[in-house]
């Protein structure tokens, strides 16, 4: 597998994790509908933000070999593991 095919499964774990896993925290935090539908979406689109500019970085960088854009992900299940923690 390419490593530019393995950014891509990276772009697409964190579009699942953004869409799936943020309503679920939020929810759990108590939220309201409307504000977990505006957060999740917010959440995706900063996510979207982040993995792009990893990617840009990447490519002007020459780090093709390195998978850069799982950090992403990992970032965000990081953050929510801690989310979970403080709220326990």
């Amino acid at each position: 597998m390419i490593m530019a095919e393995f950014n891509i499964i990276s772009l697409a774990a964190t579009v699942l994790l953004a869409l799936l896993g943020t309503p679920v925290l939020l929810r759990r935090a108590g939220y309201p509908w409307g504000k977990t539908a505006f957060g999740s979406l917010a959440v995706t689109v900063v996510m979207l933000g982040v993995w792009g500019i990893l990617s840009a970085i990447q490519r002007k960088a020459g780090l093709d070999a390195i998978p850069v854009g799982w950090l992403v992900p990992l970032a965000a299940v990081a953050a929510a593991w801690q989310m979970h923690r403080r709220q326990a």
